[in-house]
């Protein structure tokens, strides 16, 4: 795997913070394109996981509530039915879509009925939890009766799932397509843990190699190849060790699994899933009432094409299909805006992103209900740099800059540069983004003295609200010391200088304290909490 293997989508490459990795992915990426768009955004507590977190999109027209990627205008019909896989396979096979041969067993069913019951259909066989999720619990490729026994006894006696599904094993490459409405907006292909042989690194390397790049990704930072039982059993099976070198090209398989956490690989296939296989997702998914998109996992046999749904998804996670680790991604939370809000589909993805951990913290502490992020600027806007150069790392000046941003309602950073400059990026309204531009301009201070702007282009989208990147460059005086230029080389023999005139007496502290205690058992503290959480998604 290498860089130039994939291709992300531009718009959300650059805009996903550490809080939105993993699994939130899916949320948020949902959240920021109908925010783009200029729709109201609004997190709601409801005591779910972070990746579950709801939240709603709307306009003056409608507005629609949002779990992961299900929408509400998928019923409460169809949430049951997908879950309940015996269930969803009674619909496949009333509408002749093909799905593997088999049925359910209650937890009351004895053992010795199941396995009855996988000798008379014959193997290769399959065992899976009827409501189980991301792959836990399955175990395909049973070839014998005393194997399905073992299996058998592990999926329901040591992993507990009493309430069991057992069908037919069908040959073929594991995918996952998302459907809305009538169209395939993305197919990607799971390939199970991996690595290719190089003909010089031992496979344990190639592992450590691979997970590093992973890591790079940020995305799939957690989803990494663990070196456990499993792993060695695959490895032995092989002939192979973790010490082994694998000639060149060679793939060497290290789970079972297609699982994307557990360390596989997703792999766009949009452009490549023939048509035949594409109109059986597609129908898959109308064969579930009340079910307008979501995610159809299918086994298909490529060379013979055919195809087989083995799981309907209503709250599918789409990361895979966003950052594949090898093709283009596919945009799915646009085609989810457009089929939810119609009348957003011309409007402009603004260059603007938020950070969804101030919202968590806020929800895992139980400090409020609900919080709603602050729209996007409109009409014409303008996205920028400003290089400005003279005494512009003097003590309080990106504060003051921050200030005049804000005022003006726009949003970016200020980063102190080595050469004694600074670099601005603002993103706003653009007669406030020149207003701004002036203001810069005429700043004359004891403070500071701006010599020359210098205005540059800029693509990378920036976070809501205005940041001091470094603000060590930029502090205040604090604890009775001079802070000084940074710039200056002998700025950390200075600062350790001391002004009696500045000094902070003990007793002021004490001072400070016991009114801050006032302060926040105040009445008027706890009124304005709301406004203090909006604050801290502007900081």
């Amino acid at each position: 795997m290498s860089s130039k293997e994939y291709k992300w989508l531009p718009h959300l490459e650059n805009s996903m913070p550490n809080s939105a990795h993993g699994y939130t992915a899916t949320l948020y990426s949902i959240a920021l394109e109908g925010w783009r768009r200029g729709l109201s955004l609004r997190f709601i507590r409801t005591n779910r996981s972070k990746s579950n977190t709801v939240f709603e999109l709307s306009n003056k027209e409608k507005t629609h509530r949002f779990v992961s990627s299900r929408g509400d205008l998928v019923t409460r019909k169809a949430l049951k039915t997908c879950k309940n896989k015996a269930l969803t396979k009674v619909y496949l096979e009333k509408n002749n879509i093909p799905t593997p041969k088999g049925r359910d067993f209650s937890e009351e069913t004895p053992d010795n009925e199941i396995i009855n019951y996988a000798e008379k259909i014959g193997y290769p066989l399959v065992i899976k939890p009827l409501d189980g999720t991301g792959g836990h619990g399955v175990i395909a490729g049973i070839t014998n009766k005393q194997n399905f026994t073992d299996s058998l006894n592990f999926v329901r006696h040591e992993l507990d799932y009493k309430h069991i599904i057992v069908e037919e094993h069908f040959e073929g490459d594991d995918y996952r397509v998302y459907v809305v409405g009538d169209e395939v907006v993305a197919a990607t292909k799971r390939i199970p843990a991996n690595v290719i042989g190089d003909g010089n690194s031992t496979i344990e390397q190639l592992i450590q190699r691979k997970n590093k790049e992973k890591k790079e990704t940020k995305l799939y930072r957690t989803s990494l190849i663990k070196i456990d039982t499993e792993l060695n059993n695959m490895l032995e099976g092989a002939g192979y060790n973790l010490d082994s070198i694998p000639p060149v090209g060679e793939i060497v398989y290290l789970k079972s699994k297609n699982n994307i956490s557990s360390g596989g690989d997703p792999v766009d296939a949009t452009d490549d899933l023939p048509d035949k296989i594409k109109d059986i997702a597609i129908k898959g998914l109308k064969a579930i009432p009340g079910l307008p998109h979501g995610g159809i996992d299918l086994l298909v046999n490529e060379k013979d094409n055919k195809a087989v749904i083995i799981e309907i998804n209503s709250q599918a996670s789409i990361r895979l299909n966003l950052f594949p680790l090898k093709g283009r991604g596919r945009d799915i939370p646009a085609k989810l805006i457009d089929y939810y809000f119609p009348s957003t589909k011309r409007n402009h993805k603004l260059p603007l992103y938020f950070d969804f951990e101030p919202v968590w913290k806020e929800f895992k502490c139980g400090r409020t209900k609900s919080v709603t992020l602050p729209n996007v600027p409109k009409g014409k806007v303008k996205l920028t740099r400003f290089i400005v150069t003279g005494k512009v790392q003097r003590v309080g000046f990106g504060a003051w800059v921050r200030r005049k941003a804000r005022d003006l309602g726009l949003h970016g950073y200020i980063n102190h540069l080595r050469d004694g400059s600074s670099s601005i990026v603002v993103f706003g309204n653009v007669d406030n983004v020149n207003r701004f531009k002036t203001i810069l301009s005429t700043e004359n201070s004891k403070r500071s003295k701006v010599s020359s702007i210098t205005e540059k282009s800029r693509t990378t989208p920036v976070p809501v609200g205005f940041k001091i990147k470094n603000i060590k460059r930029d502090r205040l005086v604090k604890d009775g010391y001079y802070p000084v230029r940074l710039e200056d080389p002998a700025a950390k023999k200075k600062r350790k200088r001391i002004s009696r005139k500045h000094k902070v007496k003990a007793s002021s502290k004490f001072d400070y304290e016991k009114e801050y205690k006032k302060i926040i058992e105040s009445t008027s503290w706890k009124i304005t909490k709301p406004l203090r959480i909006l604050g801290k998604l502007l900081k």
